[in-house]
């Protein structure tokens, strides 16, 4: 699952050499990301580099890298901003109070507060700090969204892509059930999800089934496009996000009513990857459209 982590803006300024190294330890598919905290992050960290290295090559240089930082980095949460006229680390333990992040990275911890890591000591071997890219999940419906939550929760689109994605089954049904619910108390307008699975059925039973299935789930004003590509086309099992995505090995159906193996491989995408395997299922005209 990932990490959401706030970091201070004055962590990244005193050098360029320090804004590379604590940023390159974030990303999607490290398990652990830098939350947008406030909405203007981006302003106080060059804010703060400004002060210290106003003139200097330095400058410049954390300038672009902050203006480049990747979406899978720094990432929305949709969290308030708090009061203004607070520190940054008193209004994140405010914040944090509110709704817990991972851990709090800053420059001091002058109150010995538990969850705050200073930047002179992050260790990748402190439980706080320490992510998977990759893990075991159980497979049940909260472990399969649950790898994902933290994203999908302010998204405004989810790709879901399973060959043999069937919402008459329960135990895909049961996923999309959870998602929906898990995203519609902020889904914004225009918020939806698309479905691809193959065409190795017939056309008219794929009908069916997503015609029957879909409708009672609907809520939230979330939108549900489901496409169908070519059944040799399709084999590998995504959730994918504007922000980035996760593989199953297995597929995007819990094993909740036994049969089947009961764990799954689940493991967060490379940037790149990520953005190859959105390309791909992207564009054409959906074969069904719901909400």
């Amino acid at each position: 699952m990932i990490k959401e982590f706030a970091l201070e803006p004055d962590v990244l300024a005193s050098s360029f050499r320090d804004f590379t190294y604590f940023t390159e330890k974030f990303g999607v598919a490290q398990g652990r990301v830098i939350s947008r905290f406030p909405k203007d992050w981006k302003r106080l960290v060059y804010a703060a580099a400004q002060a210290r290295l106003k003139g200097t090559k330095e400058l410049a240089l954390i300038e672009v890298r902050l203006r480049d930082l990747a979406d899978d980095v720094l990432v929305a949460f949709g969290r308030p901003g708090g009061d203004s006229s607070k520190q940054w680390l008193e209004r994140a333990i405010v914040e944090h109070a509110r709704q817990a992040f991972s851990a709090i990275i800053a420059t001091s911890n002058a109150q010995s507060h538990g969850d705050v890591l200073t930047s002179d000591d992050l260790d990748e071997t402190d439980p706080r700090f320490a992510a998977k890219g990759q893990a075991h999940i159980n497979r049940t419906a909260a472990e399969i969204v649950g790898w994902v939550k933290p994203l999908v929760i302010n998204a405004r689109k989810v790709k879901l892509i399973d060959p043999h994605f069937d919402p008459t089954a329960s135990r895909w049904r049961r996923m999309l059930k959870l998602l929906l619910s898990t995203m519609a108390p902020v889904a914004q307008a225009g918020t939806t999800i698309e479905i691809y699975r193959s065409d190795r059925i017939p056309s008219q039973h794929l009908n069916h089934c997503f015609t029957s299935a879909i409708p009672p789930l609907l809520v939230g004003g979330i939108r549900i496009l489901v496409f169908i590509r070519p059944d040799a086309e399709m084999h590998n099992r995504f959730i994918l996000i504007d922000t980035g995505g996760a593989s199953y090995q297995t597929g995007l159906d819990d094993n909740e009513d036994g049969g089947s193996t009961p764990q799954d491989v689940a493991t967060w995408l490379a940037t790149d990857v990520h953005r190859n395997e959105w390309q791909t299922y992207s564009g054409g005209t959906p074969f069904l459209s719901f909400g």
